[in-house]
């Protein structure tokens, strides 16, 4: 038995709901419950994200709460609720709004839906509910929520679909900087090297009528953090779907290139355009795989979507990752995922302390060259030079720059990162024993 139990770590369903807000420049989200509420914004306006726009500092925050708490629940809520909608819809800069509310408000039965609808029947903005679903569910759930909630309730009009218009669903725009403006570039990059135009990425940065150009898109894309809106916003565009996996890596851009290429008849075209990008990545890595990657020790904490692609990656270039602790429940990936990741030694999902402590035994001994993972598992090991942020939340490494971690571009990028690391690691441990 270890010698603490302790809480799991994992990042709460709210939190991913607020990437997912932090995403939608033009979206307003009121939450029914207590100061909390508003905290979980702090952990990623100016801290994960330095371009996040969900705080202001004259107090026009996209992210409000009602306060309401168990002294005051049996009070007038919906009237409380229902003058902040409408607040919040009279904003300038409002595109949408997103009403929910914590458990211990919505056993109290009130009916949001109601509420919303007719707090803002004399307004002209989108509104959704956001209700989560019973159970245990964690931060991929939050953010593929809002994007589903945004599938079935935007107002599509007559969908006006063209064969070449496509839609990208799924993205996880997890803050606004560098990287991610980065990947943005890159997949638009890869989609129209096929023909394609890509009329709508659902998350990006842009605003809410931009996500509704989607009834453009003749084909849905949708990538593993947004499955489910992408088959309901298939079926009601009437649209042809298509599910890729992450192009996370030069094995996973590979594989979405060549699925593009079957589905729409450019077999060639999908030939060639890897058949560069390999060409052109391969001499840039020769030095890095020998000395950086070559029998290599490798960690990850994070996001088990992309500890696929982390894995393959690594594994490709002569490296052995000897751990993997993921802050997600493990039904988020296929059984075959699931199944793969888990022949790793050490493979942990929303870990306990002692599994992170027995990490951190390892990287003291010297059994990891490197660990890349997300600042929340950081905090608990410490692991000085060898670590390497990646993910949400990143509290001490931030992009000011495009610098794109998908797609062929961005694999170069993200190696680019880990090498430097190594090395790095390598080049100045010996001072550090010596201490």
């Amino acid at each position: 038995m270890p010698s603490r139990v302790g809480v799991r770590i994992t990042i709460p369903y709210l939190q991913g709901a607020y990437l997912a807000f932090n995403a939608v420049p033009d979206v307003y989200f009121l939450g029914d419950g207590p100061g909390c509420l508003f905290a979980k914004a702090e952990q990623i306006h100016g801290r994960h994200d330095l371009l996040s726009t969900l705080l202001s500092c004259d107090s026009g925050h996209r992210i409000q709460h009602t306060g309401v708490n168990v002294f005051t629940m049996a009070g007038d809520c919906e009237g409380q609720i229902a003058a902040s909608l409408k607040q919040m819809a009279a904003a300038p800069g409002c595109g949408a709004v997103f009403l929910g509310g914590m458990p211990m408000c919505s056993i109290a039965g009130t009916d949001y839906a109601r509420v919303m609808r007719e707090a803002l029947s004399a307004s002209r903005k989108p509104s959704f509910v956001l209700t989560p679903p019973a159970g245990a569910w964690d931060w991929l759930d939050g953010y593929a929520g809002v994007l589903e909630a945004l599938a079935a309730g935007m107002e599509l009009g007559r969908p006006k679909p063209a064969a070449r218009s496509v839609a990208l669903v799924g993205y996880l725009m997890d803050r606004n900087e560098g990287e991610h403006r980065g990947n943005l570039r890159e997949l638009e990059r890869m989609l129209r090297a096929m023909g394609l135009d890509p009329v709508s990425i659902w998350l990006s940065g842009r605003p809410y009528r931009e996500l509704r150009e989607v009834r453009r898109a003749g084909t849905v894309i949708s990538l593993p953090h947004g499955r489910k809106a992408g088959r309901i916003l298939a079926k009601r565009l009437g649209a042809r779907l298509i599910e890729a996996g992450l192009p996370f890596g030069l094995e996973g851009s590979r594989r979405f290139m060549e699925l593009l290429g079957g589905e729409f008849g450019r077999e060639a075209a999908a030939r060639r355009f890897i058949a560069a990008e390999l060409d052109a990545a391969a001499p840039r890595l020769a030095w890095s795989v020998p000395h950086a990657f070559l029998n290599r020790r490798f960690a990850f904490a994070g996001d088990p979507h992309y500890a696929v692609g982390f894995v393959e990656q690594i594994e490709a270039l002569g490296g052995r990752v000897s751990a993997l602790l993921l802050t997600a429940d493990p039904r988020h990936l296929t059984a075959a995922q699931k199944q793969e990741l888990e022949r790793r030694p050490t493979t942990a999902f929303q870990p306990l302390p002692s599994a992170v402590e027995k990490l951190w035994k390892a990287l003291a001994r010297g059994e990891a060259d490197l660990i890349v993972g997300n600042g929340l598992v950081f905090r608990e090991l410490k692991p000085g030079l060898r670590w390497m942020e990646f993910g949400f939340p990143s509290e001490c490494t931030h992009f000011l720059h495009d610098e794109p971690f998908l797609g062929f571009r961005g694999a170069l990028a993200f190696l680019s990162r880990v090498a430097n690391e190594v090395v790095r690691g390598m080049v100045l441990e010996p001072a550090d024993d010596a201490a």
